[in-house]
């Protein structure tokens, strides 16, 4: 316990300034509050795609610190899993490749949750034991969650959600959050006698968070095209999601209003993809087509970019 109690204290002063700012969002006007949210709903966001500058580097990350398992590799890709069947995250290497420029739109992080407060902890024991930096560690009410950057900066969160009973809303029905220091102590408490044994089958990326150009405009496209719902609004930011879920998108301006969109070939975030119901699906097309948007589609799957130029894929649902 003695070493469990020094690995605490360790973490309250290398995470020092939270990371983000919740405290003061406004939520969404529609009332929300005859909707609940369940850990049973199916994932949202499907896999993340990234550009990488070395692809064994990247690879050799995301397995033995992160914990994900090879589930296809050729020469210039690999897919990464965490049940040895569904893919959550695809690298891909190519020589032309450039350094995103630092003040551009594309990805905050992608956020990677797992079961139970037990593997959050054993992600982080297993983080510090390995010297890697990790850049913050946070309670925000309803979830927990660590932070850090993979080799090409490409931020990552791995977090647990609290029981969703246990959510507050405001007096709008939009969600409370709080940046708050992580119960380290408690949290490792949970780890017992058990060991890290990688990310286990249940993983699945939660959410994504992305810099943006404009709130208002990131707003017309993700609710009144996409049809997601608002859950947390400030100047600054703006919090969607389906099934009531405290966020699956989350955006910023914290960087700077206006941002140019980075270069085609990039490194970061190529696309991502999110799963929607047939209704939704057809709903979201002909909102596309009313707002003037652009897509491409195939075999019900669609490809978007956001006003910001993330590109997003949208999936039918089997």
């Amino acid at each position: 316990m003695k070493n469990m109690r020094i690995i605490a204290v360790t973490i309250i002063l290398v995470i020092g300034v939270a990371l983000f700012l919740f405290l003061n969002k406004e939520g969404h006007k529609e009332d929300m509050s005859m909707k609940t949210y369940t850990g049973v709903m199916e994932p949202r966001i499907g896999y993340v795609e990234l550009q990488v500058s070395d692809l064994d580097q990247s690879l050799t990350f995301y397995k033995e610190l992160i914990g994900f398992q090879v589930l296809e590799r050729d020469e210039k890709t690999v897919t990464l899993t965490t049940d040895g069947t569904v893919p959550q995250l695809l690298l891909r290497e190519e020589e032309s490749f450039v350094e995103r420029p630092l003040r551009s739109t594309g990805l905050y992080h992608f956020a990677i949750l797992v079961p139970t407060r037990q593997d959050l902890a054993l992600s982080l024991k297993h983080l510090l034991e390995s010297g890697y930096p990790v850049q913050g560690a946070s309670d925000h009410h309803y979830s927990e969650a660590v932070y850090l950057a993979d080799p090409d900066n490409n931020g990552i969160e791995i977090y647990v959600d609290r029981d969703s009973n246990q959510w507050t809303r405001d007096e709008n029905g939009g969600y409370v959050g709080a940046t708050n220091p992580l119960d380290a102590e408690s949290l490792f408490a949970e780890i017992k006698e058990n060991n890290w044994n990688g990310l286990r089958s249940g993983t699945r990326i939660g959410h994504m968070h992305l810099q943006v150009s404009d709130i208002e405009e990131s707003e017309r496209f993700y609710v009144e095209a996409l049809g997601l719902d608002i859950v947390a609004k400030d100047t600054h930011m703006l919090f969607v999601s389906k099934d009531a879920y405290h966020h699956h998108i989350g955006m910023n301006i914290w960087s700077g209003k206006g941002l140019p969109a980075p270069p085609e070939n990039a490194l970061g975030l190529k696309y991502f993809t999110i799963h929607f119901t047939e209704e939704e699906y057809n709903s979201s097309k002909a909102n596309l087509d009313r707002l003037g948007f652009n897509y491409s589609e195939d075999n019900k799957e669609m490809s978007v970019e956001d006003p910001s130029g993330n590109t997003i894929k949208i999936i039918l649902k089997n």
